[in-house]
């Protein structure tokens, strides 16, 4: 069959449009349960500061069980062996050094039934964890090291703090170990005993403006095994009343 010259343009104008929506037509919807989960609690465990910890701290502490929000709307808990059943979203408890061991946690959380993507589901979910208390005189919790990093306001220039333990430079032939940090800010290099430490993070309020420290207070907390966040203010120089907060971001070095 011939076709006649004068209809060639348009035909070859219409055809991709007609491919164009053939593609259309054929392109699969979205599914909208493709992200849903049958069960997807969870729940978390919080140290002293309020620092996430994922299943070990140390004892002689408050642990805090903080469950999730919406879409859940009820909670019952149990800790190890206690016979109470606990049914705030977050509570806490206060472990004694005796009290070092393993601990089972169960949540029993409800929420809507999501019966479009699963027909079955009642929505009651139950999600189970291990807690593991260490005592306090095991003095290795990850918290300690070198941490290599910078502040956010000022990425590139980069310095390393350590945490660590070490003996009282006052008191000298004294075999106790007190936990220090050092170099943060850069050059802070205080000997003084105000560092609060749990298994994953660190208090500290620096009280005084010497040692090449700006009266440093904040809180540092490990974000994963070898990557640390502080959160902390200083003042802005050492004749300023004025403080500024920073972040510190740093990566393990040892």
């Amino acid at each position: 069959m011939f076709v006649r010259s004068s209809l060639l343009p348009a035909l070859a104008l219409l055809g991709p449009l007609l491919l164009a929506g053939c593609r259309q037509d054929k392109d699969p919807q979205p599914d909208p349960c493709a992200a849903a989960q049958a069960n997807p609690l969870s729940f978390r465990f919080l140290e002293n500061y309020g620092t996430p910890t994922p299943d070990t701290a140390y004892a002689k502490q408050d642990i805090t069980f903080e469950g999730p929000g919406a879409p859940y709307t009820s909670y019952e808990w149990r800790v190890g062996n206690d016979a109470r059943v606990f049914t705030d979203r977050q509570f806490s408890l206060y472990f004694y050094e005796k009290d070092a061991g393993d601990y089972r946690v169960r949540l029993i959380a409800r929420r809507p039934p999501n019966t479009k993507c699963f027909p079955n589901d009642d929505g009651v979910d139950t999600l189970t964890k291990v807690l593991s208390l260490v005592p306090r005189s095991f003095r290795k919790g990850p918290i300690y090291g070198k941490f290599q990093g910078s502040t956010t306001d000022a990425p590139r220039d980069t310095f390393t703090i350590r945490i660590f333990q070490g003996l009282d430079p006052y008191n000298v032939g004294s075999p106790i170990q007190y936990d220090f940090l050092r170099n943060l800010s850069r050059g802070c290099q205080s000997p003084y005993f105000t560092l609060g430490l749990t298994w994953r993070a660190i208090q500290f309020n620096y009280g005084r403006n010497d040692f090449s420290c700006l009266t440093e207070s904040g809180i540092g907390y490990l974000t994963t095994r070898d990557s640390i966040r502080v959160d902390y203010s200083q003042f802005e120089n050492d004749r300023s009343l004025k403080r500024i907060n920073r972040v510190f971001r740093g990566k393990r070095v040892r």
